[in-house]
């Protein structure tokens, strides 16, 4: 379709030409000298669009370049292709002169001017710069244009789709990525339930080879949590009151195995309607608290505590909590597993970005510390993990 529009245009300008001498060499006889002027005047244009329209400036213009460099080579190849055009119409000239005879007013004036100038006359004499100017150059002022507007066009789509490429590129990257975020969190959070069924039994166990008649109410509390961690801890947030309510039951089947009132120490707020607003990550604050039981007082005969705190700060929608629990004169045997601390820290980095949350653990030669702060989520408020990943990664992109 392209070479169409060529043929068509260079067709016109042929015609257009070929009138416009017909009128200026109308004084002279024949048609030799009017075709073969014209001739050569489109062969010049059509081969003069050719070398600058597709060589000489989109390798000037569309290669990165400093600019001092673009306008010193642009002047070069201004000066370079004015001398080729003046060796050119000084030939023909002489051609014209030297194989036709009287010749019409239009070409003596040319013929002469050309013959007798010097070659700084091609410089310095406007009236042989003009004639090149119109003869040739004029005419090649609008294919130029077109071209110009067209490499335009087509530079800037090739950008556009480009741009589009690569964001499409870095889109699917990070969804893979944040795919894997997400099969992450699934399998941490399957790992989370056998990893509390599996103490939780272990504690019922001993509580039966005990003979501890408090066995079956701590059986019926385990089948409530049970419940709560099967069907209300599938998403990645839960109200904090549900999780409240989980804690608490945890913290009694803990107190159950154990005689003396002191050994735990309890502060959660209670599990009000008003909490119901707020979520945070289901079985994520009771794993530091089950560490400490299991770490610290289930692991002595006698003189074992734990010490928790969880303090809530709506205005700042803020949660703090604080569990510390003694540690063992002898350091228990490595045993298999050792899930939840390791599950905790990944769940922490995937859920919330290192700015949201802050957690603090401190080994200490009498006791174990744990502080740990993250943001509460407001229940109307939908975060999604594969958005906020992408958003921490470009923010760029996402406005």
């Amino acid at each position: 379709m392209r070479m169409l529009y060529h043929a068509l245009y260079w067709s016109i300008g042929y015609a257009v030409t070929l009138s416009q001498f017909k009128r200026a060499l109308a004084d002279y006889p024949g048609t030799d000298l009017l075709y073969l002027v014209n001739t050569h005047h489109f062969l010049s244009t059509l081969l003069s669009f050719g070398l600058l329209g597709y060589i000489v400036i989109p390798y000037i213009l569309y290669h990165e370049r400093t600019m001092k460099k673009r306008v010193a080579m642009l002047m070069g190849a201004c000066v370079i292709y004015y001398a080729l055009l003046s060796v050119n119409t000084y030939v023909l000239l002489r051609y014209v002169e030297a194989h036709f005879s009287n010749l019409p007013p239009y070409l003596a004036r040319r013929v002469t001017m050309f013959s007798a100038a010097h070659w700084y006359d091609y410089v310095i004499d406007p009236s042989i710069a003009f004639f090149i100017y119109g003869h040739f150059i004029s005419y090649l002022t609008i294919p130029l244009l077109i071209k110009a507007v067209r490499d335009g066009y087509a530079r800037s789509r090739l950008q556009q789709q480009a741009e589009k490429k690569r964001r499409q590129l870095e889109y699917d990257k990070l969804a893979l990525e944040n795919e894997g975020i997400v099969k992450d969190l699934h399998f941490l959070r399957q790992q989370i339930n056998p990893h509390f069924l599996l103490n939780a039994f272990n504690n019922i166990y001993t509580m039966i080879h005990r003979k501890d008649g408090r066995a079956a109410d701590t059986l019926v509390n385990l089948s409530t949590l049970m419940r709560y961690t099967l069907y209300r801890t599938g998403n990645d947030f839960v109200p904090l009151s549900d999780e409240l309510t989980f804690i608490n039951g945890y913290i009694d089947m803990e107190r159950i195995r154990h005689s003396r009132t002191d050994a735990v120490s309890c502060q959660l707020p209670y599990a009000s309607t008003e909490l119901k607003q707020w979520q945070v990550p289901p079985l994520l604050l009771v794993t530091f608290i089950e560490n400490a039981f299991k770490h610290g007082l289930n692991a002595v005969y006698e003189g074992g505590w734990v010490r928790i705190s969880l303090s809530t700060n709506p205005s700042e929608g803020r949660l703090t909590l604080s569990v510390v629990n003694n540690r063992p004169e002898t350091p228990p045997a490595p045993k298999e597993g050792g899930l939840g601390l390791a599950n905790a820290r990944r769940r922490l980095a995937l859920l919330f970005s290192p700015q949201e949350y802050e957690l603090i653990i401190k080994d200490q030669p009498d006791q174990f510390v744990v502080w740990l702060s993250i943001p509460l989520r407001h229940v109307g408020e939908t975060i999604e993990t594969t958005k906020r990943t992408y958003e921490h990664a470009h923010p760029m992109l996402t406005h």
